[in-house]
């Protein structure tokens, strides 16, 4: 696990919790999540050495080690086993029973489930009381990964600080884009594909250019009569590959919604202007509206038309 590599590749999120940590202002809980190979569970500990190194996580000293290397007894880790395809229930309840003991060493308490979206929902939701109470007043924090947004209970993810690990090839190649296209097209492109000809053919394409106006057009609305006259104008264009395309940025462009608090990099910085409007929106109902597009875009995998995906998502967000 080379996690100093990890980390420089993702500094803004490090550069972030370390902030929060000298301001005091770290999550009891967290969901990390993203693509495969992009410094989750790396940063997991990265964050446990910014509670006992003596030098502000520099990841090399003797306690950073002694955490890294999993010997730290006030920084609990469990994975999927061998032979075993996700994190079960009994992994669950045996870490919330460690953590019912006194523990040895003085200090802030951490526990990583990696792997939270494998969990049953029994499993997941056995958790709960334990995120937001956890069994002895020695203060504690989780950190729960996940690949899969839409395999974890929405109680979960109510109850956790989001931070969505973007990809570190979207990053350089947004940028590479840049250099050839606008800046808005870049950062559209770059959540579809991380092959430059590809992108130029996207580019030209019809779908694409449909796919960004009703991007474009459903970002605004805030009303149901909105949605309905949207639905209309659009009505003939919902094939499916354009609304999966136009899922993938809503997709991305709430993930950095949920960053944009902390400053962030953000991919969609040239849509500055259309997140004001969201960022008005309460937090817990941005969360829901996030969560129903992950449900919606999951569905794409089945037997749905792309019509039907879209009257869903406009009667379940502006219903009432």
């Amino acid at each position: 696990m080379d996690v100093k590599s990890m980390v420089d590749h993702q500094s803004l999120i490090f550069d972030r919790l370390k902030k929060n940590k000298e301001k005091e202002r770290l999550s009891h809980a967290y969901l990390f999540y993203g693509e495969a190979g992009v410094g989750k569970k790396e940063m997991a500990y990265a964050l446990a050495c910014l509670f006992y190194c003596p030098n502000g996580g520099c990841l090399e000293c003797d306690t950073c080690r002694r955490i890294l290397s999993g010997n730290h007894l006030n920084v609990h880790y469990i994975g999927i086993e061998e032979q075993k395809k996700m994190i079960s229930k009994e992994q669950i309840l045996d870490l919330q029973e460690e953590f019912s003991k006194t523990s040895l060493v003085e200090g802030v308490r951490l526990y990583i489930v990696d792997g939270i979206d494998t969990a049953s929902v029994s499993a997941q939701n056995s958790l709960l009381k334990f995120i937001e109470d956890p069994l002895n007043q020695t203060p504690t924090i989780g950190i729960f990964i996940a690949q899969e947004l839409t395999n974890v209970v929405s109680t979960i993810l109510s109850r956790c600080t989001l931070i969505a690990f973007p990809s570190l090839e979207r990053k350089r190649f947004k940028t590479v884009l840049s250099d050839t296209m606008a800046q808005e097209d870049a950062c559209l492109l770059s959540c579809l594909t991380n092959q430059q000809e590809e992108a130029e053919e996207l580019l030209r394409s019809e779908d694409y250019l449909v796919a960004k106006g009703v991007f474009f057009d459903f970002l605004p609305i805030q009303t149901a009569k909105e949605a309905v006259l949207f639905f209309i104008k659009y009505e003939k264009a919902f094939r499916m590959s354009v609304v999966k395309m136009v899922l993938k940025w809503m997709i991305a462009f709430y993930e950095d919604l949920f960053q944009s608090a902390d400053n962030e990099e953000l991919l969609f910085a040239p849509f500055c202007d259309k997140m004001k409007l969201y960022l008005k929106i309460d937090f817990e109902q941005l969360l829901k509206q996030f969560s129903l597009l992950l449900e919606l875009y999951s569905k794409m995998d089945y037997n749905v038309s792309a019509r039907n995906i879209v009257h869903e998502l406009i009667t379940k967000r502006y219903a009432g």
